[in-house]
């Protein structure tokens, strides 16, 4: 499998802003994030969707397409830096050239909705994406010492630290280690993936999951139709992010889902990781070759995101 891999950030480097799903509906949400970045010596630029605006799509499909394959194809540009998620990522995938990403790999970062861009790029060219903070849900700074890290190639050798207090807080569903390619996000946009041709196939890799906001039952179906469908068949572990529950449901009923749907897969899960809509969170790169102990919650590198 060859992987396509690119350069990691250094300081100076540009970073081109985009919102390819929903939109910001004010500056203020992103302002002091982009500011940051500066401050430690990036340039940022902005595309055109990456502005305020209503509804549920920053801009037609056209634009938010556009806007995406040409600051790709910009040259100064280092990374792709999501605003937000939302929706809208999905419509772009039958658009997409996807040449014009084969040709120069750059840094895409995001998760909720963009999972859909990060799958797809790695379905089609085998492109190494990140999932990790939008611009948006950029603030701790747990997040932001992890991501910076991890995109400018610092992270890797020992296992991926974990915020302080959260690593005796994971549940363990199935006991034991494993091996392979990491891929996975969010459920709700796995799940609408399903049967489009454009969701890679996860036998042999290690599968992670998050979600928020998604009622017990809503889970359930959205695994159930995973595993009805053969999205499950092969996969070598599953690690699921640490979920915030609708009102009037506990965690302990998501817990409940994830062990009754995943426990009697030929293959070890565990619940709790720092991955998704969360506080601190991990930035994670799409593709690279994994080792995870989900008895002890390790995970680690086995090679570099980067060339």
């Amino acid at each position: 499998m060859v992987k396509l891999k690119c350069h990691p950030l250094s300081t100076g480097s540009r970073i081109g802003v985009i919102a390819p799903a929903s939109p910001v509906k004010d500056s203020r949400e992103f302002t002091a994030h982009v500011e940051y970045l500066k401050s430690l010596g990036y340039q940022v630029v902005f595309g055109k969707t990456a502005v305020p605006g209503r509804g549920f799509l920053a801009g037609d499909d056209r634009m938010r397409q556009l806007d995406l394959e040409s600051m790709w194809q910009d040259d100064s540009i280092a990374a792709l830096w999501c605003l937000r998620g939302g929706y809208g990522c999905l419509r772009l995938l039958s658009r997409l050239n996807y040449g014009y990403f084969e040709k120069v790999p750059k840094i895409l970062m995001g998760f909720s909705d963009i999972t859909a861009l990060e799958l797809a790029f790695w379905s089609r060219i085998k492109l190494v994406t990140f999932h990790g903070p939008v611009l948006t849900s950029f603030s701790s700074v747990f997040s932001r010492r992890f991501a910076l890290e991890m995109l400018s190639g610092m992270q890797g050798g020992g296992p991926l630290p974990w915020p302080d207090g959260e690593r005796n807080r994971f549940i363990v569903i199935r006991g034991g280690k494993a091996e392979g390619p990491l891929l996975g996000g969010n459920l709700t946009t796995i799940a609408s993936m399903a049967g489009t041709g454009y969701l890679p196939d996860f036998s042999g890799c290690v599968l992670f999951l998050e979600e928020v906001n998604e009622a017990a039952y809503r889970v359930d179906r959205l695994l159930t139709q995973l595993i009805y469908c053969g999205v499950m068949d092969g996969i070598q572990g599953i690690l699921i992010g640490k979920s915030i529950p609708v009102s009037g449901e506990t965690e302990a009923d998501l817990v409940g889902v994830f062990r009754e749907r995943l426990e009697t897969l030929d293959c070890p899960v565990a619940y709790g990781f720092p991955i998704g809509h969360l506080k601190d969170q991990w930035t994670l790169p799409q593709g690279v070759t994994v080792s995870v102990d989900m008895d002890e919650g390790l995970l680690y590198l086995k090679e570099s995101p980067f060339h």
